[in-house]
């Protein structure tokens, strides 16, 4: 593997949601070892993952080593163990989110409640799911964290997954020289002038989600300025149809120019 972002931390912290988003962002495949195990829990009638047998875990953790060696650019992997997983691999990228236990707890009642019997959040608490965790990396890797160095320790109590995406991918994209959005015209410095950061409105001049730039490009109101738009900034909004007025921030992007990110219905 050439390269890898690996994500791990508690539950409830935005794991899953952040390793998704950075996969729509760049079109790269995520591995989730966590979910393999849920997965077994859930049809072995387990409680947690906890309560499956030491020789599952460690196949599974030989499969994401496996995964980890395979001749891709790129790959984001995450869990709960992804620190110990995958320690002692090269070219990793290491991503460790966080909230408090307030937040973590009504994201996890949130997801019971919304999922109902499909939920994939096993166990009675984000306590007792901890207490779980804790007693599994005992059992595994004798009750130690990977003793890795995360290059970003983020909070995401008060932030989406889009946010905290946006932040680890323009930083990983800056280090690697990966760039995943094609076509996207030189930035003119000169076209640049006039535009400032922050909370602004327009209209969508044109988009589409399905092919490069896989985004498209919204008028700002204050620059009329053309102001690009990936597809991961949309958020709760559905698609972008030119023509359709939205609010947005905008913010410096990784080419010297700018885009538009939190993109939402005007108030």
């Amino acid at each position: 593997m050439q390269n890898i972002i690996a994500i791990y931390g508690p539950t409830c912290t935005l794991k899953t949601e952040v390793a998704q988003e950075l996969s729509v962002i760049t079109g790269f495949k995520v591995a989730n070892r966590g979910e393999w195990a849920v997965t077994w829990a859930k049809y072995t009638g387990k409680p947690t993952p906890h309560a499956l047998a030491d020789e599952f875990h460690r196949e599974l953790d030989e499969e994401t080593r496996r995964m980890a060696q395979r001749d891709e650019e790129l790959m984001v992997f995450e869990s709960t163990f992804m620190d110990a997983v995958l320690k002692g691999v090269p070219n990793v990228y290491w991503v460790r989110l966080r909230s408090s236990d307030e937040v973590r707890q009504k994201r996890w009642t949130q997801r019971k409640e919304e999922a109902g019997g499909r939920t994939r959040q096993l166990g009675e608490s984000v306590a007792a799911r901890d207490r779980d965790d804790a007693a599994l990396r005992q059992r595994l890797y004798g009750g130690i964290d990977g003793g890795v160095k995360p290059v970003h320790d983020i909070d995401t109590s008060s932030r989406t997954a889009v946010e905290v995406a946006l932040q680890v991918w323009e930083a990983f994209e800056a280090k690697s020289g990966i760039q995943v959005v094609t076509h996207k015209p030189v930035m003119d410095k000169a076209a640049a002038r006039g535009i400032s950061p922050g909370p602004t409105k327009g209209k969508v001049s044109r988009y589409t989600a399905k092919q490069p730039p896989f985004g498209g490009y919204i008028t700002d109101e204050r620059s009329g300025k053309d102001i690009y738009v990936h597809k991961s900034a949309l958020g709760e909004l559905p698609n972008l149809e030119p023509g359709q007025e939205v609010a947005f921030d905008i913010v410096a992007d990784s080419f010297g120019g700018f885009k538009a990110v939190k993109v939402r219905a005007p108030a």
